[in-house]
């Protein structure tokens, strides 16, 4: 039995036999594991009397020094505190859905009079309506761009009342065709619910039935000759059909399964689910799963089920498990007797394919650790082999040059430490001595003033420089290197057409394996540096065109042009915006929205001529 202080056995004797939920404490006050219970009596007890059967628990046991406790009224709300609660303070000793990020939902806001929909990754229990949690935030993207045109749902912000106008003007969502503006009147209740109901069905995998009232609305529009929304109506089917061809049939009841795999490997474990929608597959979700080196298949089972169906706002007909968790009697009765271990036929079948999705993922997860842990020094030890160099290049810089014409001409040098990016180092510069296009002299303006901030920064001092290009680039780069500092850095080119490998000093280039993990670092070095001095050069033209075209406007300043581009979105927007628009905008007097409007028609007329 363990030693217990006296204040902890006097909150032992304390315990109401009723369900809830209780946190033990170290001695720091810190919670170290979260559980539930039918009666918190019986099993906080069981903790602190007899032989621990795990060294899990001996060593939860021995950190024990206080406990807390919540009481609920019943089991099924013990499981979702739980869940909140594990979320919440991340305990030692719990099971953890491992990804510190909350997963996506969909939220439609069916509280409102006009509901709108829109991605959150907050789950409360707020009568609203909420699809997920999605684990692939690309697809819930792709979800939503289709959702935008097929069901024209407002995203906005704005509150509406039911049945009275507000607003005057609405947003550009209703010119691009991706809502139906109830703000101002444009669409009435009942129809915009009908949407509103149309997309839920969708979200709930109701795609037949989505697709069937289309076709209805579809003849209707043809039979009131109107042939724009029965084109319309038909591209939507369209998208859904095609959405529908690309789910592979699995049962054929129609009824909506959750099929849940496991697989453990020392301490990496993930379950993934896979979401069966009248028969068939709707996509598989992966959760990652932390802190079970110690624990059994049938306890990570019973956590996941606990912590996943705490956030689900509507369950499937039933839910089918790989093995029976510990819990099997409570997780059953708090879901509604939905669980079930197949034991034959297709629903077997697809319990292996959970499983295998798991297994999948697990071993992915320990390659990648193996390819991560070894290409932080291998392919730098390779590098300084095949090139023979003298010292091992630990920090290596790579420099580029972005232009278009010898505009905005910018350079970046991006920092990698150990094969890896040290994004704090990254430096990018607008080149100011070079006036036209010319490379090699914007390449020696960033080799001077890189090296002048390691002159005050000695952390940036690299030992290796890495450019495009060939021999001739690196030649004049290495000469102004050599220039302007004293210190020991060598210097490679690596030129694009068969990356192949310039060393100063080397006339004779090097030709590394295409297998080889030095060149591969090389090459995503150098795509990096690309990246990150096109990205810069992108924003300063986009700044400079911006300015360019509303700072010859007299009466145009920084809060004035912000305002301009907050409503109409962009320069072409301004354009595009005719003198009484302009007005409406804060702080444009109807003498400036005049100027603002016959500058941009001169230049059109400048243009045409």
């Amino acid at each position: 039995m363990a030693t217990i202080s006296p204040e902890l056995a006097t909150k032992l004797r304390l315990l109401p036999t009723k369900p809830g939920c209780y946190l033990w404490k170290d001695a720091k006050g810190k919670i170290i594991y979260v559980g539930k219970a039918l009666n918190l009596k019986n099993r906080v007890s069981s903790y602190l009397t007899g032989k621990p059967d795990r060294a899990k628990t001996a060593r939860l046991v021995a950190r024990i020094a206080d406990l807390d406790y919540i009481i609920t009224n019943t089991e099924a709300e013990a499981f979702e505190l739980e869940s909140n609660l594990i979320k919440l303070h991340r305990p030692q000793y719990n099971i953890l859905l491992k990804d510190d990020k909350r997963y996506p939902f969909i939220k439609v806001t069916t509280k409102e009079a006009y509901p709108r929909v829109f991605v959150t990754r907050e789950f409360v229990k707020d009568g609203n309506r909420y699809f997920g949690p999605h684990t692939n935030v690309k697809a819930v993207r792709q979800t939503m761009r289709l959702m935008e045109w097929i069901f024209p749902i407002r995203r906005c912000s704005r509150t509406i009342p039911k049945d009275k106008v507000m607003f005057e003007r609405a947003c550009i969502n209703l010119q691009l065709g991706t809502c139906t503006a109830p703000c101002i009147g444009k669409i009435t209740q009942d129809e915009y619910m009908k949407t509103v109901e149309l997309m839920i069905r969708f979200l709930k995998g109701m795609h037949n039935d989505v697709i069937n009232e289309l076709k209805i609305d579809m003849q209707k529009y043809a039979e009131e000759l109107q042939f724009e929304n029965a084109a319309i109506t038909r591209d939507k089917i369209k998208a859904l059909t095609d959405v529908q061809k690309n789910r592979t049939m699995f049962l054929t009841d129609f009824k909506n399964r959750d099929v849940i795999g496991l697989y453990k490997e020392e301490d990496k474990a993930a379950a993934v689910v896979l979401k069966i929608v009248e028969g068939k597959v709707l996509h598989k979700e992966t959760y990652p799963l932390s802190q079970v080196e110690d624990s059994s298949l049938e306890e990570i089972m019973s956590v996941f089920i606990s912590q996943y169906y705490a956030q689900v706002d509507e369950l499937p007909h039933s839910i089918l498990l790989q093995l029976e968790p510990t819990d099997m009697d409570s997780l059953n009765n708090w879901l509604g007797n939905r669980l079930a271990i197949p034991q034959r036929g297709e629903k077997v079948q697809l319990i292996n394919v959970a499983r295998i999705n798991a297994f999948n993922y697990v071993e992915e997860q320990k390659l990648a650790h193996m390819r991560k842990a070894s290409r932080t020094i291998l392919p730098i030890q390779e590098l300084k082999e095949q090139l023979k160099l003298h010292k091992l290049p630990r920090k290596i810089v790579c420099m580029d040059i972005s232009t278009i014409q010898g505009t905005d001409t910018v350079s970046s040098a991006v920092f990698f430490e150990n094969g890896k990016p040290k994004k704090s180092l990254y430096r990018k510069f607008i080149i100011n001595t070079v006036d036209g296009q010319d490379d090699f002299a914007s390449m020696a303006e960033t080799i001077e003033r890189f090296i002048n901030q390691t002159n005050k920064d000695e952390e940036l001092t690299p030992d290796l420089i890495v450019i495009d290009g060939g021999k001739g680039q690196l030649n004049k780069a290495y000469k102004k290197l050599k220039s302007v500092t004293d210190k020991d850095i060598i210097m490679i080119s690596l030129a694009k057409r068969i990356e192949e490998v310039f060393h100063a000093g080397n006339n004779i280039s090097i030709l590394l394996p295409r297998s080889s993990g030095a060149l591969r670092m090389l090459v995503e070095i150098r795509d990096e540096a690309h990246r990150f001095a096109i990205t810069f050069h992108r924003q300063r033209r986009s700044k400079r065109t911006i300015k360019s075209d509303l700072d010859e406007i007299k009466g145009i300043g920084d809060k004035t042009r912000f305002l301009l581009l907050k409503e109409f979105g962009s320069v072409e927007g301004i354009k595009n915006a005719k003198e009484e628009e302009l007005a409406e905008v804060k702080g444009v007097s109807v003498t400036l929205a005049k100027k603002i409007y016959s500058h941009f028609r001169n230049i059109n007329s400048m243009k045409e001529k």
